[in-house]
């Protein structure tokens, strides 16, 4: 079957974004992600964006939704427009396959936006989000690897918020290494 553009009705080609399988239209070049792939996309384009959940769907209070702003390129489902996280991006996501429709900035857009809200999140959020993650090890549902890559992750941004935060702090640890006797 083959699918086609929600805003052109062209059909669409079969592409690599991140080396990540995505379809765009030749015409509009928007892009149709299948169930995950944007997520996929989206880590492979910045690692350190891996550990955020971002969840279509999964808080209502979070996504603002707008029904049946068209068809699922892939089938019968309904497309609906859902802020993505707090972007500011609004997507299409399918009801029915979980697909996602972006227009042809989005992406770049969504990514920009997310390593923004890193880059401006505190220290003590950073902490919070650290002792999660610790929680998460033990017990989340993601395989034990993908949880302790997220609890380094967040480790390390941890580290470079608050030495960023902490210039004079990061000068006496430079001190305190190069006067490490044991090296």
């Amino acid at each position: 079957m083959s699918a086609d553009c929600p805003r052109c009705a062209l059909p669409l080609d079969t592409s690599q974004l991140q080396q990540v399988p995505v379809q765009r239209c030749p015409r509009c070049a928007g892009l149709w992600f299948e169930a995950h792939a944007l997520r996929e996309a989206r880590n492979a384009a910045d690692p350190d964006l891996a550990w955020l959940d971002v969840e279509l769907w999964s808080d209502a209070e979070q996504f603002r939704h707008a029904p049946h702003s068209g068809r699922c390129p892939a089938g019968d489902g309904a497309l609906h427009a859902l802020e993505y996280g707090h972007t500011a991006v609004t997507v299409e996501y399918c009801d029915v396959c979980f697909g996602v429709w972006l227009d042809a900035t989005e992406f770049e857009r969504i990514v920009d936006a997310l390593e923004l809200e890193l880059d401006r999140r505190p220290a003590p959020a950073y902490l919070r989000d650290a002792l999660h993650e610790a929680r998460q090890l033990l017990t989340g549902p993601q395989p034990l690897l993908d949880e302790w890559r997220d609890l380094r992750t967040v480790l390390k941004l941890l580290e470079y918020r608050v030495l960023s935060e902490h210039p004079g702090l990061h000068q006496r640890l430079l001190a305190l290494q190069a006067g490490n006797p044991f090296r």
